[in-house]
């Protein structure tokens, strides 16, 4: 039983903002991206195509690898605008 809770606490969602930027951006680049597109944590979405059909995968990269649900009503323009953003985003869901 002590393995469960410990995965239950994994998926406590205790990561910093700085992890889960390096992971979007990974998981950008990787699979939504063209390969010449550079993309940091400050890059604004939509100036490098990121669009609805993208958003739902990132929505979804960020349930299966941070075990987080994001609440619609926190994907507002502001939180899905950046990278940063969205990272943030995620560590205030986490703490509420």
């Amino acid at each position: 039983m002590s393995d469960h809770n410990q995965s239950s606490d994994l998926t406590q969602n205790n990561y910093s903002a700085e992890e889960i930027n390096s992971a979007l951006c990974s998981f950008l680049q990787q699979n939504i991206l063209a390969p010449d597109v550079e993309v940091t944590p400050d890059t604004e979405l939509a100036i490098i195509g990121v669009d609805s059909f993208s958003l739902m995968e990132i929505i979804l990269f960020i349930e299966r690898r941070f075990g987080l649900i994001l609440p619609p009503e926190s994907l507002t323009p502001e939180n899905i605008a950046s990278v940063s953003n969205l990272s943030l985003c995620c560590v205030n869901s986490m703490t509420n």
